[in-house]
């Protein structure tokens, strides 16, 4: 039994009241005669208010059971389970509940906003067509022979048609002719982004055939990923298949000046296909290819309104890197003392011996970048990869490769001063999407290069320096 202290009596009912209150968080004394007049009736006597003076005096009450002194009716253990229960499954329920009507209101306001960009913005779907390419020993991939299928890559469907040696051609198929030009390059070569006949191979052949008089024949043997060292494993297969008049060589400033020189590629696809997987580590670069990536693919072949809001927030994706969008190294100022501009020239001046063996003339160019050329391309990498501005040197690959070239007597043609003067004139010469040349920028380079492939194929070549086998 408790002691009786000053200020407080106890309960009679002591099977109800085991303990006192400490008078410091003790109520009201009307409250607290109220309440214990209801709870306990005449058989409690009245309460005064406890004496404050006296509340360090007497056994300590645990917070908990303090604050059951006012609960009005007996707490039964065999009646608490079931109720607790009953109402945990009520917030789950009501959780559910609410999260379906989420997913409901937001599907239902993402096919109105689908349905509203296919209406009053429609954009260009990404068709992916990795069967387009095939694995092969020492080039790496090439383009499968005798294809005849559309693609698209952001901007346009077009037709991708191949001969049978795998290089595109245009709906008439494989041009003959005794004049024939051998076209080397990568991505903006094989001009997927447009159709065949608006592409520099397309314009240059039907062109060169009003001028001559006759059929010339362009092997485009472009293909998308490839760089230098494939050119010239390219180069010393095909002149040996075939006699060409002239090899022109396509080198673009925003990937294609290399670091070192490969002799051999393994056999393997184009470009990583991305699958969806739980990342394999806590790092954002796993979450990016494990999750990002994969649903990136599945919703941009899919969604006009993921690729509507993909383009608006290009800036902000590229912050944080979410995009497969890059700056070209080699504008950094930081980049003028590598090696690259050297290994680059060493690689194309042995293109040039290959083709003079040959009897081949060969003529390269210089193809600019989007953000040499395009202003607000430059400002959006600029802002979006977080570059100072004064480390930025637009016009260092033209200036630094030229020279390396020079050193090695290769004749060249450098298109960045047409390019820059057309943009500012408001010519759209690269995609919104895929910013590879669109059919302005394809039709102004084939303005450029047409009189000095006319001069070159007018004049013969120097005579082979070995016998072809």
């Amino acid at each position: 039994m408790l002691p009786r202290e000053a200020g407080g009596q106890r309960c009679k009912r002591r099977s109800d009241h085991r303990f006192r209150v400490p008078a410091r968080v003790a109520p009201h004394p009307r409250l607290w005669r109220a309440r214990h007049s209801e709870t306990h009736g005449a058989d409690c006597e009245s309460v005064p208010r406890p004496d404050r003076r006296a509340a360090a005096v007497g056994t300590l009450v645990a917070p908990c059971m303090l604050a059951m002194t006012d609960l009005p009716l007996a707490v039964n253990p065999d009646h608490t389970a079931p109720a607790v229960g009953a109402r945990r499954r009520a917030r789950w329920r009501d959780w559910m509940l609410n999260l379906m009507a989420a997913g409901v209101g937001l599907g239902v306001a993402l096919g109105l906003g689908e349905l509203a960009v296919r209406w009053l913005a429609p954009q260009e779907l990404i068709v992916k067509r990795p069967d387009i390419w095939r694995a092969v020993d020492t080039l790496g991939w090439v383009h499968w022979p005798d294809l005849n299928t559309t693609i698209n890559t952001g901007d346009r469907t077009v037709r991708l048609i191949t001969d049978r040696d795998g290089f595109r051609v245009g709906a008439a198929g494989r041009v003959e002719g005794k004049k024939r030009i051998l076209l080397l390059g990568d991505s903006f070569m094989e001009a997927v982004q447009v159709e065949y006949e608006q592409s520099l191979a397309g314009l240059l052949e039907t062109r060169l055939a009003a001028r001559f008089k006759e059929p010339v024949a362009v092997r485009n043997t472009g293909v998308g990923g490839w760089d230098p060292p494939q050119y010239l494993l390219e180069a010393r297969r095909e002149l040996e298949r075939e006699r060409f008049d002239l090899a022109l060589v396509s080198v673009y400033l925003g990937n294609d000046v290399v670091q070192h020189s490969v002799q051999h590629y393994p056999p393997r696809a184009p470009a990583e296909v991305h699958e969806l997987h739980l990342p394999r580590s806590f790092s954002y670069g796993e979450l990016i290819d494990g999750v990002l990536y994969p649903i990136n693919d599945f919703l941009e072949v899919r969604s006009q309104l993921y690729v509507f809001c993909k383009t608006r927030l290009d800036v902000l994706l590229r912050q944080l890197g979410l995009t497969a969008a890059y700056f070209p190294d080699d504008l950094l100022r930081q980049e003028a003392a590598s090696p690259r501009w050297a290994v680059t020239a060493q690689i194309l001046s042995d293109i040039k011996d290959v083709a003079r063996a040959r009897g081949v003339r060969t003529l390269f160019v210089l193809v600019p970048s989007p953000a040499q050329v395009d202003s607000a391309e430059f400002l959006r990498d600029l802002k979006g990869f977080r570059i100072d501005p004064a480390a930025v040197d637009i016009a260092q690959p033209d200036r630094l490769l030229t020279a390396a070239m020079k050193a090695h007597e290769l004749d060249l043609v450098d298109v960045f001063p047409e390019f820059q003067r057309a943009e500012q004139a408001g010519a759209r010469l690269y995609g919104a999407v895929s910013r590879h040349l669109s059919p302005a920028g394809h039709a102004l380079l084939e303005q450029v290069l047409e009189p000095l492939v006319v001069a070159r194929l007018a004049t013969p070549g120097r005579r082979p320096l070995t016998d072809r086998p």
